[in-house]
């Protein structure tokens, strides 16, 4: 049975992290020039908004500590610069030559998860469309994590079954429920914004690693060796006629 790797994308492939900073500095050139402060400093509040409490709210706190209202139609305007920005964001080192590898060992899919036209600008910024066998967007399915659609949609692209497939992710609550509602095996990344969370009960992954470039040796230990069958041994003397 081939192997097949379902990978997530956002602090799995990538730091996401580096996503928001991005995003915020499209916005920031744009409060910079409506309050006349230098987009610099108004990174560094966003920024700091974000780290105190979350990315909710982010937007019309800023115009509030730069002495200007939250009009909705402005704080719309931000949100759709953030959403449309051209993203500046790179693989974790080694990523791009894991991906080839793991190609060399079966199939390969990103499933991503969240607004599909900004998790299509990640995709292309990180040059991954022909990295992978195929990328699935959860939300054109209208199936967002722990949905399992979006993964048996990507094995059915790629040919594969769940017995042979492992999910590979950062989010316990989307990644690992998902794999066990498909009856696939999983590995956990403990990187990004959920490193240090406790797997909740019924979300824990069979393998859990520090971070990507673990994974070959992860999954030398979880998926069991698969030789390729033994010639039968040709009848007497037909040997010397082979």
């Amino acid at each position: 049975m081939p192997a097949a790797f379902l990978l997530d994308l956002d602090d799995t492939l990538y730091e996401e992290a580096s996503y928001v900073r991005s995003g915020f500095a499209a916005v920031a050139a744009d409060i910079a020039g409506m309050s006349g402060y230098s987009p610099a400093s108004v990174l560094e509040v966003l920024l700091d908004i974000e780290r105190r409490g979350g990315r909710g709210h982010v937007f019309d706190a800023a115009l509030g500590a730069f002495g200007m209202p939250a009009e909705p139609e402005v704080v719309q305007h931000l949100v759709t610069l953030y959403r449309a920005h051209r993203p500046r964001i790179t693989l974790y080192p080694g990523v791009r030559d894991l991906l080839a590898r793991l190609r060399r060992r079966g199939r390969t899919a990103i499933v991503t998860d969240g607004l599909a036209a900004m998790q299509r600008r990640k995709i292309a910024a990180l040059d991954l469309e022909g990295a992978v066998d195929a990328v699935v967007y959860a939300w054109d399915l209208a199936a967002p994590k722990p949905d399992p659609r979006g993964f048996r949609e990507a094995l059915a692209r790629i040919g594969a079954l769940p017995a042979g497939a492992v999910v590979i992710g950062d989010n316990p609550d989307h990644d690992m429920v998902a794999a066990r509602a498909i009856g696939a095996r999983s590995i956990r990344v403990r990187t990004g914004r959920h490193r240090v969370r406790p797997s909740p009960v019924g979300a824990e992954a069979d393998l859990e690693i520090p971070e990507i470039g673990a994974l070959e040796h992860a999954l030398d230990s979880l998926l069991p060796a698969d030789p390729s069958p033994a010639r039968p041994a040709p009848p007497q003397g037909a040997a010397a006629h082979a």
